[in-house]
């Protein structure tokens, strides 16, 4: 193994062999001596071979976008403000990572309710919507406001936060 020093002005430090997280094992270099830490969903590791600093960014609602049609598929890690006149009908992603966080911020007068897709229901504290395509969640006041995460791969959501008396089928 090649030696690598790490100076901090005073002492020649040793080399790092193994990285351990908080999950896993410990995780040695390859034959190029490196150890990647890649970012998983709306994670994203930023190197910059410069100042030898990793950056994470741990994502969640980063992504905001102002909605226009009456139906639009939501979409992972990103929030949304409906701006249609009429209602906003946002469906569930079919796909969804443990983690994923969808936001909705209420604007338009037209309201917003969010559909399901088949084997997927939303929890808001001791109520659940009805299982599949027959259950949502509609805001009652234009200003209404959602946080989900998805707590089950696909199937399984949970409302974090909301700002108004949501109508839960």
């Amino acid at each position: 193994m090649s030696q690598i020093a790490i100076y901090d002005n005073t002492t020649i430090l040793p080399d790092i062999e193994l990285l351990t997280g908080n999950a896993g094992g410990a995780v040695g270099p390859n034959a190029a001596h490196n150890i990647n830490i890649v970012g998983v969903g709306a994670v994203v590791v930023t190197g910059n071979p410069a100042t030898n600093t990793l950056s994470i960014d741990v994502g969640g609602a980063g992504v905001w976008t102002r909605d226009v049609p009456a139906a639009v598929a939501l979409v992972e890690d990103t929030g949304h403000i409906p701006t249609n006149v009429g209602l906003t009908t946002y469906t569930l992603p079919l796909l969804a990572t443990l983690g994923t966080l969808i936001e909705i911020v209420g604007e338009s007068a037209g309201l917003w309710t969010i559909a399901q897709n088949a084997g997927q229901s939303i929890q808001v504290g001791n109520i659940s919507t009805t299982v599949g395509v027959g259950g949502s969640i509609t805001a009652t006041d234009r200003y209404d406001t959602i946080k989900l995460i998805c707590r089950v791969a696909n199937t399984t959501w949970s409302v974090t936060s909301f700002v108004g008396v949501p109508n839960v089928v």
